[in-house]
């Protein structure tokens, strides 16, 4: 039994071994300092920029709509009360 421990540590052992080897020749090293990192920042900012504004238009668009909604229930609401205590 304390044998097939043994040789279940050393091939978990050798499985690691391969596997870290395979993952630092899969790695790809970054430069940081690479002269197109601000270019790229850049246009990653004005994407987000873009986003930002298009999805605050739809929320202001879905905002104006339920506004609507609401300011039409509340006005017919008013109306019926008024006509019925009109009628009394």
């Amino acid at each position: 039994m304390s044998e097939e421990k043994e040789r279940e540590k050393e091939l978990e052992a050798e499985l690691l071994a391969e596997l870290e080897e395979e993952l630092k020749e899969l790695s790809v090293p970054v430069s940081i300092a690479s002269p197109e990192y601000p270019k790229l920042m850049a246009r990653i900012n004005n994407m987000d920029d873009r986003v930002e504004f298009v999805a605050g238009e739809l929320w202001q668009r879905q905002g104006e709509k339920l506004g609507l909604i609401m300011g039409l229930l509340y006005g017919a609401l008013i109306g019926i009360v008024a006509y019925v205590l009109f009628m009394l």
